[in-house]
């Protein structure tokens, strides 16, 4: 199932988008390469690659950034049984300048989760679960009106544990 629109991989006009690594959590300080066991009381990073290619890709992007000339990139938490359901952080990333003279053109970026955005798992209290899938959203806004000219990518991240060490 493609996770950008528009996908338009083939045909004459081809646009497509992909994410070119998986959402990656890493705790601050770091222990190893990534960890899904986190210490809410501690920020955590969620790095995320993605690009947009075809031989549109260039107007499409330089026509977009005219009235948007950031990428919001935004990170979800969902919880797995009882729990919040929030937006984590958001962070707005520069369009231009592509970073290449030709697609794909790359983009990446790291969200730092601040400390106590989410709520671990308290034994005997059924309303938090501590359990969270993680979700991330690249989206460009387009103001050209119909049928619609937003790019908007997802990507799904690992399933975590929040949990104070002590």
């Amino acid at each position: 199932m493609p996770s950008f629109d528009p996908n338009v991989p083939s045909g004459f006009l081809t646009i497509t988008g992909d994410f070119t690594s998986a959402v990656l959590v890493q705790e601050v300080p770091a222990i190893g390469v990534g960890n899904l066991v986190l210490d809410p009381t501690k920020p955590f990073d969620i790095k995320v690659e993605w690009n947009i290619d075809g031989n549109i890709a260039e107007l499409w992007l330089n026509a977009l950034s005219i009235a948007s000339p950031d990428w919001v990139v935004t990170a979800y938490a969902e919880s797995v049984g009882p729990g919040p359901e929030k937006i984590l952080v958001a962070k707005n990333v520069p369009v231009l300048p592509l970073a290449t003279l030709n697609p794909p053109f790359a983009y990446s970026t790291t969200l730092t989760v601040p400390p106590n955005s989410l709520d671990e798992e308290n034994p005997g209290n059924p309303l938090v679960s501590g359990v969270y899938k993680l979700v991330v959203t690249v989206f460009l806004n387009s103001v050209f009106g119909s049928p619609g000219y937003d790019i908007m990518g997802f990507a799904e991240g690992p399933v975590i544990k929040v949990e104070d060490p002590d």
